[in-house]
């Protein structure tokens, strides 16, 4: 096969596992209740939702089984202010709709991306003579590219998260249903801003050690067949 056309290969390689590596840390954070229960006590949710911890993480386990697409709507019922009440209103329930939907697509294409991955893996081992060093290199090229990316993110949101977290909302949704009042609907009490600053901060961390652990593994396989 022409070297070219192994190159768009081994690119494919690259993005797919950018995928699976970043939507993975995507899924690890947002699933985790604990990382729920340290943000209700960091920025004192209670106060804010007027719900204790036990209805804050019933709703949250509720809020996430729905995301998960384990239940069809969204309509979780908790002590408020001390009143049982449905927690969230339709505009919150509609906002849910397109962040679910996001969630799901998300999920196929990391698992589209898996198999890609692994399809293309096994078809480059038949195709190239010397896959493997041109294999460890793309983990190695892949690793260098996102972390240089990973950085320009870093800083932006450093200088300004709630511009560039108001361009996220442009980009995937076709509606201002994301734009809630923090002094009516609680699902913006529950999540404020700072919290999905920490979700972020996280899921570049997760992100960030698996491409040291790939570009790693492609250095090291790299000095391992230099020393045959």
């Amino acid at each position: 096969m022409k070297q070219k056309n192994l190159k768009y290969l081994y690119i494919i390689l690259g993005i797919s596992m950018t995928l699976v590596l970043l939507l993975t840390a995507v899924e690890i954070v947002a699933f985790n209740i604990d990382h729920y229960r340290a943000s209700f006590q960091k920025y004192n949710i209670t106060e804010a939702t007027g719900m204790d911890m036990v209805n804050l993480e019933h709703t949250t386990k509720d809020l996430l089984d729905y995301l998960k697409d384990k239940k069809d709507e969204l309509d979780t019922e908790a002590i408020v202010h001390g009143e049982q009440r449905v927690v969230f209103g339709e505009r919150e329930r509609l906002h849910m709709v397109d962040v679910k939907d996001l969630f799901i697509a998300g999920k196929r294409i990391r698992n589209l991306s898996a198999v890609i991955y692994i399809i293309f893996v096994v078809l480059i081992s038949y195709l190239d003579d010397n896959w493997k060093r041109n294999l460890s290199k793309t983990l190695i090229k892949t690793a260098i590219a996102n972390g240089i990316l990973l950085a320009i993110l870093f800083v932006l949101m450093l200088t300004d998260f709630t511009k560039y977290f108001d361009y996220f909302h442009y980009i995937f949704f076709d509606n201002d249903l994301w734009i809630l009042d923090p002094e009516k609907e609680i699902l913006i009490q529950m999540l404020p801003e700072g919290f999905f600053y920490d979700t972020a901060t996280k899921i570049i961390s997760i992100f960030v050690g698996s491409l040291v652990i790939f570009g790693g593994a492609g250095y090291w396989n790299i000095r391992k067949l230099g020393k045959r």
